[in-house]
């Protein structure tokens, strides 16, 4: 039986079911320069907790048909920035993987839905304990989401003004990463260029 649309604000899926360790402090990540040039190998649990180390990860932005944005709540259990929101889809770029990739099977892993993913650009991001070039995609998806039960806490469709209002009251904990997508992905919205990436589809 079909899912139906969550409501606004609601949780917005079911939880998939999956014996995957998360945050492996062994995982190995490409180590890479300021001109995302791969200059090494470096563990997960070194890259997050020495800003020098930067590596690389991805942010998918999922847009329903009705404009509203889906964003997951991490798990408390998370190695980096636990109970914040994070994008629709996010996560590391293993040693010898690339950016389009990785976001093709984070987004199956963490929501299982596979819609056509959007490239729009990279972005370096810092924060105190990490430093990550990391590349941001769109999608428009109605779903239904299926979220994975370790990675995540559900998660949230919200209207942009409700993902600004959030921003800015402090209501809304959000990780570095996904304040850069959303910053990157408002930017083409206001050249109108979001809505005509949509029509390529």
């Amino acid at each position: 039986m079909a899912s139906r649309e969550p409501r606004r604000g609601e949780r917005a899926g079911d939880a998939l079911t999956s014996d995957d360790p998360s945050d492996d402090p062994n995982e190995v990540f490409d180590l890479v320069d300021s001109e995302d040039q791969v200059i090494g190998r470096v563990r997960r649990g070194d890259a997050h907790r020495d800003p020098s180390l930067t590596h690389r990860s991805i942010q998918v932005l999922v847009f329903t048909t009705d404009g509203r944005l889906l964003l997951q709540r991490r798990s408390r259990s998370k190695d980096l920035f636990p109970g914040y929101l994070c994008a629709s889809a996010s996560g590391h770029v293993a040693s010898g993987d690339d950016y389009a990739t990785t976001a093709r099977r984070e987004i199956m892993e963490e929501l299982g839905v596979a819609p056509p993913l959007i490239y729009t650009g990279k972005t370096l991001v810092r924060s105190e304990p990490e430093t990550e070039v990391t590349a941001i995609f769109v999608a428009r998806c109605n779903g239904p989401f299926r979220f994975h039960p370790t990675e995540t806490e559900g998660g949230l469709l919200l209207t942009w003004a409700a993902v600004w209002q959030g921003q800015a009251d402090g209501s809304l904990a959000m990780t570095p990463a996904l304040v850069a997508a959303l910053d990157m992905v408002a930017r083409l919205e206001r050249l109108g260029r979001l809505e005509p990436l949509f029509q390529t589809l």
